[in-house]
């Protein structure tokens, strides 16, 4: 069987307590090969005191957040996606504040991580929308030094994930598939993870499905945690996919499908 390489990444890292303490938790058993740390918010510097846990070789990325809390540049509410998304229809995204927002965001992770982000990705894969990829692009292409950028085309995922593959379609991930490879921006060769948050009991079938047919090179986004947030509208679906990267089980249908985990951005196998 030909090994393939695949990135599984934790997003929302300082999110909550139960969330930051589950990826760290998976992070130390070597579940995990990157973690997605938002810096909107005012958990990220109590986060960061426990990201020295991160076991070397576990990439640290930046998940650009514009849709829950407050920013960071203003100390406004961030807009929201679907705001984002309907001023992408008519072109009139709010370019200048987006591109403040992605400074602040860009400027928090560096003033503590010491160095820039690994890679780059964004909260409910906005990034996809213009034009707001240009902006993302245009603040990784400034800062250099082989940082990845999410890549959401071709997005692979269960049956039920059929109508967000199409709303990623429609948003713009294609368009932005071209852009990374017209840019010669290191990103991942194909995207997975788009579950049913409201079906827990389904993970471990929708994750045998997605390890079985993703290509070489792809990432799949996963969003764990260890404790219940009542305040968390996935809440229990973060602790089932807790419980399921962290098994056996998980292992073993890794070992069955023939994945190698790897960084985002990593090297093709050879064919």
């Amino acid at each position: 069987m030909r090994v393939r390489r695949l990135a599984i990444c934790a997003d929302d890292f300082a999110l909550s307590e139960p969330v930051s303490r589950g990826i760290l938790d998976l992070a130390a058993k070597g579940r995990l090969t990157a973690i997605a740390a938002m810096t909107a918010g005012a958990r990220w510097p109590q986060a960061w005191q426990h990201l020295h846990d991160i076991p070397e070789g576990v990439a640290l990325g930046l998940h650009l957040n514009f849709v829950e809390g407050v920013g960071l540049a203003d100390g406004r509410p961030l807009p929201g996606a679907a705001f984002l998304a309907a001023r992408a229809a008519t072109f009139s995204m709010p370019r200048q504040a987006l591109a403040r927002e992605i400074a602040a965001q860009w400027q928090a992770f560096e003033d503590l991580a010491g160095r820039a982000p690994d890679f780059v990705d964004s909260h409910q894969h906005v990034h996809v929308l213009p034009p707001l990829r240009e902006l993302v692009l245009d603040a990784v292409g400034r800062h250099g030094g082989g940082i990845v950028v999410r890549n959401l085309f071709p997005a692979f995922g269960p049956r039920n994930s059929a109508a967000k593959r199409l709303a990623l379609r429609l948003l713009g991930a294609p368009a932005l598939a071209r852009r990374l490879g017209a840019a010669g921006l290191a990103a991942n060769a194909a995207f997975g993870g788009l579950q049913d948050f409201t079906d827990g009991d389904g993970i471990p079938a929708d994750w045998r499905a997605m390890l079985g047919v993703l290509p070489d090179g792809a990432l799949i986004a996963c969003h764990p945690a260890n404790g219940l947030d009542p305040s968390d509208p996935i809440g229990a679906f973060r602790q089932a996919e807790f419980d399921w990267l962290g098994s056996p089980a998980f292992a073993q249908a890794c070992r069955d499908a023939g994945i190698a985990l790897a960084r985002p951005g990593a090297p093709l196998t050879a064919s």
